[in-house]
This record gives structure tokens, sequence and C-alpha cells, in this order.
């Protein structure tokens, strides 16, 4: 008996010694660190893959698909009979009578309990939950959508910030270069010195606008970092965005994504109103709602249970239990119907209904907005690749003039006014065009969202 208890104390304190560090452990596998990838030039794609695998927004949706699993489980168990042991002890003492005698009851049975009929609630009950799953595997692919998106967002605002930094050195650089002949000019007297100035001010305001684009692009950075899972909002050492292609044509050779010139508007909104996951989470949702009506209405109808139970029932001394005289076991059907409830049932069935109808109107709202963003991007990327072509020939243009003023200066045919003027000019069609490409990205990048092929 007493290597028995000395037995039973060992296990409990083992079971206590090891219960944290297993605790410990699922909490680490439950939150695990982010993942620090091996790359140099990181490229858009490669963002998005990060932070899928990185960004603790999807493990929490995908927690809640979990969750949504075992409220099946739960919900199915309610098929299966409920079997309980009943143990009690209970004293008298007759106090009231002449022989003010007492005495002592004891009782332990073991029973189950089947419901047999409860109106279809099981049955809708298990439904509902199963719509709920499938509505929280829905709003996982609904969280990755709108955190590829909001990669894409960072990653080009990052690259527009680095193409920013890249124009305002080349601006410095060129002032640079002609303060330096200014200075010459002047030393050799053919100069004069408000030409130095005014390019040394260049060289100033070009230098501003570097700090400027280096804190939009740190800024950037960290946000696009943040995204990707990174704890301290920072991309790893030696991980650097690519920079933008001013090469890219941005048509359909170049994306391996399917664009607007590939696939009809129509079909585009067809297609995102039947698969998109904000959509099917809401359809989902009137389907669930719809069950839950059912599941109401099920307080109209009778609960049928069948009932058993064996065991013994003693009195004075505990030991009668084990006696096969004081042993029995008994059957029966119990059958519960509800007449009058104050109108709850009544008031669960019409909530319900009425909880659908909403859905189903949001579920048409979210339908036409879905389709009035599918045409806006299309015709934002139709005008984006317009804008970029423009702008494209435009910049051309505007370097050649550049070009020719500055020898006309040089030479003493133009103005140092026209000078900065060309400049300028050229130095804003940069900026516009740089702006022109991402946008042109960005415009892809939001149709795609749109239509939710972003995840596939």
């Amino acid at each position: 008996m007493k290597n028995s208890i000395v037995h039973t104390i060992l296990i409990l304190v083992f079971l206590y010694l090891s219960g944290p560090a297993q605790g410990s452990a699922a909490h680490a596998q439950a939150n695990p660190k982010p993942t620090t990838e091996q790359v140099t030039s990181l490229t858009l794609a490669q963002a998005k893959q990060i932070s899928l695998k990185n960004n603790p927004t999807p493990a929490a949706a995908k927690a809640r698909v979990d969750q949504a699993m075992e409220a099946i489980v739960q919900a199915r168990s309610d098929y299966l009979p409920t079997v309980g042991i009943y143990s009690s002890w209970d004293y008298t003492d007759e106090t009231a009578s002449s022989s003010g005698t007492s005495r002592d009851s004891y009782t332990n049975t073991i029973s189950a309990t089947q419901v047999l009929f409860q109106g279809f609630y099981r049955k809708y009950n298990t439904l509902a939950a199963q719509y709920s799953e499938k509505m929280a595997l829905a709003s996982e692919q609904e969280v990755r959508r709108t955190l590829v998106w909001s990669v894409a967002q960072s990653y080009l605002n990052a690259q527009l910030a680095a193409e920013d930094i890249r124009i305002a050195e080349s601006d410095m650089a060129f002032n640079q270069e002609q303060e330096k002949e200014a200075i010459a000019k002047e030393r050799l007297g053919t100069g004069s010195y408000s030409d130095v100035l005014n390019f040394k001010t260049k060289v100033n305001s070009a230098k501003t606008k570097v700090i400027q684009a280096r804190q939009a692009f740190k800024e950037a950075c960290y946000g696009l970092a943040a995204l990707m899972g990174y704890e301290d909002a920072r991309l790893p050492d030696g991980m650097q965005i690519q920079a933008l292609d001013v090469s890219q044509t941005w048509d359909a050779d170049a994306r391996d994504q399917s664009v607007p010139s590939a696939i009809p508007l129509e079909t585009e909104i067809s297609t995102a109103l039947d698969s998109r996951p904000d959509l099917q989470e809401d359809w989902l949702a009137v389907q669930e709602a719809d069950v839950r009506v059912k599941r109401e209405k099920s307080g109209y109808f009778p609960t049928v249970s069948l009932t058993g139970a064996y065991g013994a029932r003693a009195v004075d001394d505990f030991d009668y239990l084990g006696d096969d005289d004081h042993m029995g076991a008994s059957i029966g059907v119990e059958v519960r119907f509800e007449l009058f409830s104050g109108g709850s049932t009544r008031a669960s069935v019409r909530s319900a209904a009425a909880e659908k109808r909403a859905l189903a109107k949001d579920l048409e709202d979210a339908k036409i907005t879905a389709a009035k963003e599918i045409r806006t991007g299309w015709e934002n990327v139709a005008s984006a690749r317009q804008t970029l072509e423009l702008q494209e020939e435009n910049t051309k243009l505007i370097e050649i003039t550049r070009d020719l003023v500055k020898k006309e200066y040089s030479v003493g045919q133009a103005s140092l006014v026209r000078l900065n003027e060309a400049q300028n000019d050229l130095v804003a069609a940069e900026g516009e065009l740089a702006d022109a490409r991402v946008s042109l990205a960005l415009a892809l990048e939001e149709l795609d969202y749109y239509t939710g092929r972003n995840i596939q």
C-alpha cells in the first residue's frame, strides 16, 4: 500500500515538473521567431513570400481556423450519449421523532443519456459550425490577400524613395560640376561670383532633397520590414531592396500574372465575384445565418431522450454497496416539450432571420463595391500605361534640351537662368518618370488585389 502511494506521488511530481516545459514548447511552436532569409537583392515576390511566412497575422487567422474545426467536433458530440458517475452521501437526523434516531444513506450509480430527437437542432448546429469553419478559411485567405497588397504598396514606395535619392544625387553631382567650372571661370575673370553662389545654392538644395529622400526610404523600409514579420522592424543585414527597373515595359510578357489586355473586363468581374475570399466569406455568412434560423426553429419541437442507470443504494453502511442485494438497473424514455417560454423561441427565430437579411444586403453591397473597384483598377492600369509612355518620351526630350542648354551656357550663348530652368525641368521630369513607373506597377498590383489574383 505504501509503495503504491509513493508511486502515485512520484507520478504527480513528474507531471507537475514536466507541465511548464511542455507548455513552453507549445508556446514556442505557436509563436515561432521570424525567419531571416538569406536574400541580398530583395524582389517584390520574395517580400510577399517572406511576409506570408513571418507575419503573425496569417498565423492568427490559421489559429481561428483551428478553433472553428474544434467547434465542429464539439457540435458533433451532441450525437453521442452522455455517460456519468453519480455518488452521494446523505445524513439524516430525525430529531422530531420520539426515537431521535439518525441514519446515513449512500448512493453510487453510473448513468447514460442518449438524445434521440431534438427538433433537428444537432443537424443544423453541426452545419452552422461547418459554415463557420469555411468562413474562417475564407478569412485566412482574405488576410493573406490584404497582407500581400500592403507589402506591394510598401515595397513600391521604398523603390520610389530610392529612385528619388538617385535623382537628387544626380542633380547634386550636376550642380557640383557646374560649381567647379564657375569657380574656375571666376578665377580667370571670364565668369561672375554670382554664378558660383548660384550653383552652391543648387548643390545645397539638392543635398536637402537627398536627406529627405533617404528619410522617406528608411521609413518605407521600416514599414516593409514590419509587414515581413521582423520583430525589430528592420530588414536583416545585407538585404537590399531591388532598384526600380527603368527598362521595364510592363507589358503582358513581363508579368507572371494576367493583365487587363489578356482577360476581358466582364470576365475579371465575374471571376472575382465568385472567388474573392472576402466575398466568399460574406456569402458563407448568409448561408450560416440561414442554418441558424433553422436551428432556432428546433425549439418548437420536443426533445426525446433515452436514459439508463446502474448502481446501488445503501443505508447506514457504505460496505453494503458491494452487496448484490442492493444493486439495481433502470431504463426509460424521457420526453420534454416546452409549452410556453415567454416567446423566446419565436424571438430567436426572428432575430436570426433579421440577421440573415442584413448579411444578404451586406453581400449585395460588397459585390457592387467589388465591381466598382475592378472597373476603376482596370481604368487606372490603362491610364498609368499611357502616362508612362508619354513621360518616358517627355523625359528624353527634356534631357536632350538640358544638354543643349548646358553646351550653350558653357560657350556663353545661354543665360544662367535658362540653364537653371533646364536642369530643374529635367529633375522634375525624372521624378515624374519614376512616379509613373511606380504608379503603373502599383496599379497592376491594385488590380490583382481587387480581383483576388494576388494570392494565387
